[in-house]
């Protein structure tokens, strides 16, 4: 039980909030983002990969993509995401919330991967102000 709330539980209270984010207005945005993905290859390598993702739709606080390579949950990797407001892209980083294949054929899956956002980061290509 959390205090201030009477009977209801934690796990309520993040049902709740998870309800909140999907309530919130998502836009259609079919398009292709390029992407960097950070894999453990052992405890003391990290590979990086690079792709491209479709968008399905995205919200202020994250992005339907289908993608063609399998993502765990709770990966976080960088997307570039085109900015409306600045006429460019911005790097976001996401961590994926849940992930579903897709069987394209016997041989192929891709996968839906439902991300989050975390944090906006400088374009790459913008070098960082004094």
């Amino acid at each position: 039980m959390i205090q201030g709330l009477g009977s209801t539980t934690i796990l309520e209270v993040d049902m709740l909030s998870e309800q909140k984010r999907r309530d919130s207005e998502r836009q259609s945005c079919m398009q292709v983002y390029p992407y960097k993905l950070t894999r453990s290859v052992d405890s003391g390598t990290v590979q990086l990969r690079e792709g491209a993702g479709y968008s399905i739709n995205s919200s202020a606080g994250g992005m339907l993509l289908l993608l063609p390579e399998k993502v765990d949950q709770q990966q976080v990797f960088e997307i570039q995401v085109p900015s409306e407001a600045r006429k460019k892209e911005r790097t976001k980083l996401g961590e994926v919330r849940w992930t579903r294949p897709i069987p394209v054929d016997s041989c192929i899956n891709m996968y839906l991967v439902g991300i989050r956002f975390l944090l906006n980061l400088p374009a790459s290509s913008q070098s960082p102000q004094p």
